[in-house]
């Protein structure tokens, strides 16, 4: 058994919070993609990103089970795999077998598996990030020499390097926001100056505790007051922690008549199989009353409110598997972050959380030493077309589907997709590469159309770029320096890897939607991947000692920040506190937005985040049969939208009306998924189930301004 590692898979997941008790799964295929050989729905024109049905290994969902019958959103779940490795020391492995009750791995028979899940919102407990958004641009390059001030705060000595392609080099400054041994201020300052101050811990996390389910089907387990704390240790054994220091909004705070405290983060279960699932909270954002009075406080701003909650959360996911010799071994864990909906699943970001993993691992982590030798890209190495190149063209032709772009840019894009392997690169609309931003020239930073990508920025960048690594592919591409097919064999738990992060947003982290800048931090992750045998992209999960736990002392600290903590320090609920609170506001505030930094004299308008949060969609009701859509609404529309700028339209100018209303924002879909028995053309991606009804949207280019002058 020495010779087999197991790991559980997705290394991260993610869980999507909704109002209603039902739920389906996370997708397993990627958004956008043709779907693996042998899927079912492969025949039936579909593309991968399709959450899955209950109940189901991988049938995908249609519109009729966006909702539940009384129209409430349904939840995500995140389901969760362990994989037996026979060599664990290489990345991609390109095989890997799974692991559930009854398999036989090296001559042993599982008899069963137990999983332990420490769910965590530490939220209110962080820093301030709208404050600090360009400051926090050095998070996202590589990490400085640090050493200790004064004060006890680390601060960047010398700038990072920035390492491009092979034929450039370039060093960049960095921004370090503890620069002179100061920090971004604190989320609710009222609360005490120390983030670790036990009761400010207490008072501004949730913390449930552990959770550990077994066996198949087993019912939900809650992360709420009432359920008793577990965990698993080592040798199998399932111990209750009856005096775990839980903390709950409630215990401490005081809230306004009619307001319930957030009560629970979720709950885990088991599907047939004995694999795991997370379910997330229901999408509550709740504020507590001032000091002194009988207000609660107000929600003024997109990214940072004090005195709210929000029941997203995150932490770590672990396994025991046992075998019937009565022996134990534990998966090399993984992560689940619970989040946003996901309302346009198949729409995949031209840069994604995969590509921003994915590109620090090639170039920090030594993932590819045949692509990456460590300070350079290798000039012979050949990218597949349809893992490294396709899926940037698709995503380009996608956006369309959620921003009000032109006929005439729409056709451009639809170029982009269009090209195949067999094309000769000089003969494409994207010869030369003069339509794509160089990441390597800060020059075309604040260059916007025609280049692409076509949406705002950040790291202090008006624009946002393809990755380093993905503008390399882009360059070997247009020298003729590639290869059909794929360049990377991928295991099915690494394919899984893959899926779960090509589905989220890169790119654009002030401070993002699934995850945030923390994603190109390399002390966010085991750095040993490759000794340790743990494997790329897994988070470095601080070790708590559960038995240790006592009711009058929490458990959980301020945890990790980034370059300043020590190896393995990442603690339940530290990858979801660098997001929005609540999310809602971020979201509602996130459609479109002049250029900051601004270009000098321009009012135009670009969009934040144009695959993860529709702009503009095509309603699918008024789509003629068989036919082009004809108009754009905005996704987020309806009473309590409407202003006469356009800055301010397609959001609630009010922001508790997003608080009211999320769940209530239709889904963009590919037409094959919808089944309320009207005929779509092949491929089109619409919004359903929307329940919100209001303006039509103009195409772009729209500039700030444009209704006020109208008026």
């Amino acid at each position: 058994m020495s010779d087999f590692k197991f790991r559980i898979h997705p290394a991260i997941n993610f869980a999507r919070v909704g109002n209603s008790e039902e739920y389906y799964l996370a997708p397993e295929t990627i958004a956008g993609m043709p779907l693996p050989p042998g899927h079912p729905d492969a025949a039936k024109g579909l593309t991968g990103g399709l959450p899955i049905r209950a109940g189901t290994e991988h049938s995908s969902i249609r519109s009729s089970d966006l909702r539940d019958h009384k129209g409430r959103m349904k939840r995500q779940a995140a389901r969760f795999r362990i994989y037996a490795y026979d060599d664990a020391h290489v990345w991609p492995h390109g095989g890997g077998t799974e692991v559930t009750i009854g398999s036989v791995i090296g001559g042993r028979r599982v008899a069963g598996i137990t999983w332990s899940v420490h769910l965590a919102n530490k939220k209110c407990n962080c820093y301030q990030l709208e404050a600090t958004t360009e400051e926090i641009a050095y998070l996202s390059s590589s990490s400085p020499e640090v050493t200790t001030a004064p004060s006890g705060v680390t601060t960047s000595t010398t700038p990072a390097v920035q390492e491009i392609s092979y034929a450039q080099s370039y060093t960049g400054p960095v921004i370090d926001m503890y620069t002179g041994g100061s920090t971004p201020p604190l989320r609710n300052p009222q609360e005490g100056p120390d983030p670790n101050l036990p009761a400010r811990i207490r008072r501004l996390t949730i913390d449930p505790g552990p959770r550990t389910v077994e066996g198949r089907g087993a019912a939900p387990v809650a992360f709420d007051q009432a359920t008793q704390a577990s965990w698993c240790d080592a040798e199998g054994h399932v111990e209750r922690l009856p005096d775990y220091p839980k903390s709950f909004p409630g215990d401490t705070l005081h809230f306004a008549p009619g307001v319930t405290p957030i009560e629970t983060l979720g709950e885990i279960a088991t599907d047939q199989e004995g694999r795991l699932l997370v379910l997330p909270g229901y999408g509550r954002a709740v504020p507590w009353l001032q000091p002194g009075t009988r207000n609660s406080y107000p929600l003024d701003f997109a990214v940072d409110n004090d005195g709210w909650f929000d029941d997203t959360s995150d932490g770590p996911v672990m396994a025991t598997i046992r075998f019937e010799d009565g022996t134990c071994i534990d998966a090399v864990h993984g992560w689940v972050n619970c989040t946003d909906p996901g309302y346009a699943p198949q729409v995949l970001n031209v840069l994604s959380l995969w590509d921003d993993m994915y590109d620090t691992f090639v170039r920090k982590l030594d993932l590819r030493p045949d692509l990456f030798n460590g300070t350079h890209y290798v000039a012979h190495y050949k990218p597949g077309f349809d893992d490294d190149l396709k899926p940037i063209f698709r995503a380009a032709a996608l956006i369309k589907w959620n921003t009000n772009l032109p006929e005439i840019a729409q056709k451009g894009h639809d170029a982009v997709d269009a090209i195949t392997a067999a094309d000769d690169p000089a003969r494409t609309v994207l010869a030369g590469l003069r339509l794509i931003r160089n990441p390597n020239n800060p020059g075309e930073a604040d260059v916007g159309a025609p280049l692409m990508p076509l949406a705002l920025g950040d790291s202090g960048d008006p624009f946002l770029s393809v990755s380093k690594t993905q503008y390399f592919y882009l360059s070997q591409w247009n020298a003729g320096h590639y290869q059909p097919g794929q360049a990377t064999k991928l295991g099915p738990g690494e394919y899984l890897d893959q899926a779960a992060m090509a589905n989220c947003l890169g790119g654009r982290f002030s401070p993002g939607i699934d995850m945030t800048f923390i994603t190109r931090q390399t002390d966010l992750y085991i750095e040993d991947w490759k000794s340790s045998g743990s494997g790329p992209f897994r988070i470095a999960r601080k070790p708590l000692d559960y038995r240790a736990a006592k009711q009058d002392k929490p458990l959980l600290s301020e945890g990790y920040v980034p370059l300043h903590s020590g190896a393995f320090e990442v603690e339940p609920g530290d990858c979801s506190k660098f997001m929005a609170l609540p999310w809602h506001t971020d979201y509602n505030s996130c459609a479109t937005h002049p250029t900051s930094p601004n270009i000098p004299a321009s009012t135009t308008l670009y969009w934040s985040w144009p695959a993860a949060r529709p702009v503009a969609v095509y309603v699918a009701d008024e789509v003629p049969a068989n036919g082009d859509p004809k108009s754009y609404r905005y996704s987020v529309r309806g009473p309590g939208t409407e202003s006469t700028d356009f800055a301010d339209q397609g959001r609630y100018q009010d922001n508790l009306g997003i608080i009211a209303n999320w769940w209530k924002i239709g889904f963009v879909i590919q037409s094959q998924a919808i089944d309320d028995g009207r005929q779509y053309r092949p491929d089109q991606y619409l919004e359903v189930k929307s329940l919100l009804d209001g303006t039509e949207v103009p195409p772009w280019p729209i500039n700030a301004s444009s209704l006020a002058d109208a008026g």
